[in-house]
């Protein structure tokens, strides 16, 4: 059950037999659907989401005390009794003016207790987006509007960021056992291995444990790794490796890209799906219509993969992963701040991998215009995720501040 820290405010000035007696009968039903911890501004509670209730108007003066302490955004709770709703409007207001946000809670019960669920899991995500992020490696060259303000990221998100030496990846030599162990698994729940042979596929593999010992040792949330310049110094490529952390939970980005990194960090705390990082290939505009590619794709995003070599170089290990058709999302958050925010829903349709693009390619019909990718890209790298996920990445990108690219009509 979903733990909320409770902060009550009140006048004191109300009928007290009456005031109390409706005050237990609101809380009566929040507890049917939450585990309540009564608290006070700066106590370290260990809930989901930290709660200020307006019960009775006349606390305004009380919240502007207590203020700095709050956990932020602030969520106020008002019900329909003792101008708790006034009192709330009035306190938000002033939070507003601050340069900072609140979010008021209100409506009858069901309501309130999915408002107050979907609040916890936007607290979850923004808990998870604090990071760290580790950067193994700086990004890639080519990488020109994808660098980030740290300053200003940490000031939205609160996402701290790790710079990591390649050396630490490419100086570990990984247990044989393991190695052959990875390499059997992949091998073996591949569709077809094609241009790839058994010494590729080990070198490839001992990415796998390496890129665990970095996440690991440095506790990270996330990592991005300038991956080419392992095909440099180490002739294979990081594509195997990615797809399998992906696969288990550990968000791992390519080419050093630290939005997209961050982009695949949140939509995988938010929706729980394993976000696809990928190159808007080709656009249609005719028929609202792109395709995404790229080299490595995680194993849970497809139904199934062969294995060839890295396309650019042709070293090393890729993925070709097949998608089945059906509805997805595409996202990403950009710019300086990580403020600004493309998403659309989308139909995955059949398509045949072409020559000349990246190993994994999606064809998508969207439902925002493709318009956006020519006119006001985000950079490069898209995410794409399994299932419509627009409503709710929508809503905890405006509870976070962040602002939407739209591009005209459809």
């Amino acid at each position: 059950m979903i733990k909320i820290a409770l902060i009550r405010l009140d006048s004191g000035r109300h009928d007290k037999v009456r005031f109390e007696k409706d005050r237990r009968e609101f809380m009566a039903l929040l507890s049917e659907e939450f585990t309540l911890l009564e608290t006070h501004p700066g106590d370290q509670a260990e809930a989901d989401l930290q709660v200020v209730f307006i019960a009775s108007g006349g606390s305004e003066e009380k919240f502007r005390r207590i203020y700095p302490a709050l956990a932020k955004p602030v969520i106020l709770l008002a019900d329909g009794k003792h101008n708790s709703l006034p009192a709330a409007l009035e306190i938000s207001s002033w939070v507003r003016q601050q340069g900072a946000a609140a979010k008021i809670v209100h409506g009858e019960g069901s309501l309130i207790a999915g408002r107050l669920k979907r609040l916890a899991v936007f607290q979850r995500t923004r808990r998870a987006l604090a990071g760290p992020i580790g950067l193994i490696g700086e990004p890639s060259d080519w990488l020109i509007a994808s660098i980030v303000d740290r300053a200003a990221v940490n000031a939205l998100w609160g996402t701290e960021f790790i710079d990591i030496p390649l050396e630490e990846v490419i100086g570990r030599k990984p247990e044989g056992a393991e190695v052959a162990a990875i390499t059997r698994e992949w091998a073996g729940q591949a569709k077809k291995l094609d241009g790839v042979d058994e010494a590729a596929l080990q070198a490839a593999a001992c990415l796998v444990p390496t890129l665990k010992a970095v996440y690991a040792r440095h506790r990270l949330r996330a990592a991005t790794l300038r991956c080419f310049s392992l095909i440099e110094r180490l002739q294979t490529s990081g594509c195997l490796a990615l797809a399998q952390l992906n696969d288990e939970g550990m968000i791992c980005g390519c080419e050093g890209d630290v939005p997209a990194v961050f982009s695949m960090l949140l939509l995988h705390a938010l929706t729980g799906e394993i976000p696809f990082m990928a190159n808007p290939a080709a656009v249609d505009c005719r028929s609202n219509r792109v395709v995404l590619a790229h080299c490595t794709v995680p194993r849970r995003a497809v139904s199934a993969y062969r294995l060839q070599t890295h396309f650019e170089t042709g070293l090393g290990v890729a993925l070709s992963g097949d998608f089945a058709a059906g509805p997805a999302t595409v996202f990403k958050a950009g710019n300086r701040d990580l403020g600004s925010y493309f998403v659309s829903a989308a139909e995955v349709l059949p398509g045949r991998p072409q020559p000349g693009l990246c190993r994994t390619q999606v064809h998508l019909h969207l439902q925002e215009p493709v318009e956006y990718f020519l006119k006001a890209p985000l950079a490069n790298h898209h995410l794409l995720i399994r299932g419509d996920h627009v409503s709710l990445i929508n809503d905890f990108m405006s509870y976070s501040g962040a602002n939407k690219v739209v591009i005209g009509e459809k």
